[in-house]
């Protein structure tokens, strides 16, 4: 858009504009025109990309909660990124790595144990066409016997990839 604008500008006020009888009045209307369809396509494209990072995380969230509610580790944990770079920050330690943090859940949850997990108040903020951050309550519903309901806030980065999105970074205290 930039290098159209740059384009137009240099031509309008150019030998050929002046060659074609535009009058610098009609140039400048032009080029005032083009600097409207652009800032409308850009005021455009942000909502739209913000609304796409809110409907694919909330998504992603209900896949994690309800593989999480049917005891399904490995589903589960479909929803952060395959990475060694991927971490999940708690109250006293970080993980780093795909692995490492699937290790982590398989030690602390069994399935049948496991419990209902819920989501709520989800804010999503799009850090860029392939990044946000999302905050959110969690809520884990356990008969006393299994360690009883515990909730909390947590904070997550995403990153958006071919298969979709994806967490890169948990901070679950």
């Amino acid at each position: 858009m930039l290098a159209a604008t740059a384009a137009t500008v240099a031509w309008c006020f150019g030998r050929r504009a002046v060659r074609a009888g535009w009058s610098n009045r009609t140039c400048m209307r032009r080029f005032i025109a083009l600097v409207f369809v652009i800032c409308a396509c850009c005021a455009t494209s942000v909502p739209a990309r913000a609304q796409s990072a809110q409907t694919g995380v909330a998504a992603l969230l209900a896949r994690s909660a309800a593989a999480w509610n049917r005891g399904d580790l490995d589903a589960f944990m479909t929803t952060y990124e395959d990475s060694p770079r991927t971490e999940y920050i708690s109250a006293t330690t970080i993980v780093h790595g795909y692995a490492a943090i699937r290790a982590r859940y398989a030690g602390h949850y069994h399935p049948g144990q496991m419990g209902t997990l819920g989501v709520s108040d989800l804010a999503v903020r799009p850090l860029g066409p392939d990044y946000a951050v999302a905050t959110a309550r969690w809520h884990l519903a356990r008969p006393v016997a299994k360690g009883g309901n515990v909730s909390g806030l947590f904070s997550l980065v995403l990153h958006r990839n071919a298969h979709g999105w994806h967490i890169i970074t948990d901070h679950t205290p």
